[in-house]
C-alpha cells in the first residue's frame, strides 16, 4: 500500500468512525425518558443488592429443630385432634414424632426393562422401590411415635406437638386405661369389675 492509499484509507476510517459515533449519539437523544415505576423498579433492585445477610433466621430455625429433635431421649407432649379439633388423646412422648412416609431406603429404583427398544438392547427404567418392610404399594398418611411407658401410637389425623406441658381446657375424648386384673387375668375396658378404676 503506497502512502496516498494509506492516507485515503485513514481518511475514510475517520469519516466512518465521526458517522457512527455521531448516530449512536442520536440513538441516545431518542431513547424516552424513563417512566416513573422504572425508576422506582431500578431504585428497589440496587437497594435488594446491597442488603448482606449476617444471618438467616429461616436456617437457624431449621438448625434448632433438627439438633432438638433428633435426640432419642426428648420428652416432648402431643394432643391428638379429631377432624372437628376435639382433643382425643394427651400423652407424652419419648423422643420424635415421626412420619409415616419416611423411610430408611430409597423410595425408587433403576431396573432393567426386558421390552427390546428399537436400538434392539434392554434399556433401564425408575420403578418405585418396595417399602423398608419388602412390601409394595403406599399407606395413608400417617405419623407415629413412642409415649413415655414405651407404647407405641400411630395416627392418621392432626396434632399438636410441644416439648412442654398444654393445658387443655377439654378433656381428651379417650381415656387411657390401666388393665385391671380379674381372676389374675388382665380384662379388657368393657368386662372390669364395677367400682374398678380405668
Amino acid at each position: 500500500m503506497n502512502k496516498k492509499s494509506l492516507l485515503t484509507f485513514v481518511a475514510v476510517s475517520a469519516i466512518f468512525v465521526g458517522a457512527a459515533g455521531g448516530n449512536s449519539g442520536c440513538s441516545e437523544q431518542q431513547r424516552p425518558a424513563p417512566t416513573a415505576a422504572q425508576v422506582q423498579e431500578q431504585a428497589a433492585i440496587r437497594a435488594a443488592n446491597t442488603v448482606r445477610f449476617n444471618a438467616n433466621a429461616e436456617i437457624d430455625n431449621i438448625r434448632r429443630r433438627l439438633e432438638l429433635t433428633s435426640d432419642p431421649n426428648l420428652l416432648g407432649y402431643i394432643i391428638l385432634l379429631n377432624d372437628a379439633g376435639q382433643p382425643i388423646l394427651y400423652e407424652g412422648v419419648r423422643g420424635k414424632v415421626t412420619s409415616g412416609s419416611k423411610r430408611l431406603t430409597p423410595s425408587a429404583q433403576v431396573v432393567m426393562n426386558p421390552t427390546y427398544g428399537s436400538n434392539g438392547g434392554q434399556h433401564s427404567v425408575v420403578v418405585p422401590a418396595p417399602s423398608d418392610e419388602g412390601t409394595h404399594g403406599q399407606s395413608n398418611p400417617y405419623i407415629f411415635y413412642w409415649n413415655t411407658d414405651g407404647q407405641y401410637r400411630q395416627w392418621s389425623g392432626q396434632y399438636l406437638y410441644s416439648t412442654s406441658p398444654i393445658r387443655l381446657r377439654i378433656d381428651p375424648l379417650v381415656i387411657t386405661a390401666v388393665p385391671v386384673e380379674v381372676n389374675n387375668a388382665p380384662s379388657s375396658p368393657g368386662n372390669a369389675p364395677a367400682g374398678a378404676t380405668r
